[in-house]
């Protein structure tokens, strides 16, 4: 009785592992780039509602988002709580690869150091581009 138990536990574990494996989808991002995307930065005037409503919630901590309308696709970088006044948010690279849209961007800084005395700011990043039903990827 033993043993038969034993080999029933065997091959239920069988199966629920092969199971498991064929429900796994693994997709490579393929980051050979095609194109250069053309992008807008926008201001606070020009987003959604929505989506100003989403950075104001989060501009506190470093995030990343994306946000799409029916026509545009917006990106969205930003830096958390910073204690400097001097800070921007540039975008380095943005482009289209095979199944998907990779972003760079770094915070910079001018070139002497600016502290603020207890005024904090929340850098961060907002573009529009061509709406594509691909995956995001930040760098």
């Amino acid at each position: 009785m033993r043993g038969k138990r034993k080999r029933v536990l065997f091959i239920m574990s069988v199966v629920f592992l092969v199971a498991v494996l064929m429900g796994c989808e693994f997709e490579e991002t393929n980051v050979e780039k095609i194109k250069d995307l053309d992008y807008t930065v926008c201001d606070e005037g020009k987003l959604p509602d929505e989506l100003m409503n989403r950075i104001n919630e989060k501009k506190k901590e470093p995030f990343k988002l994306t946000y799409r309308t029916k026509d545009y696709l917006y990106i969205v970088v930003g830096y958390g709580a910073q204690d400097r006044t001097d800070l921007s948010v540039v975008m380095k690279e943005l482009y289209l690869t095979e199944n998907a849209i990779f972003v760079d961007t770094e915070l910079s800084a001018a070139d002497a150091l600016t502290l603020a005395d207890n005024l904090v700011t929340y850098p961060w990043i907002a573009v529009k581009c061509e709406l594509y039903d691909v995956q995001v990827n930040f760098k």
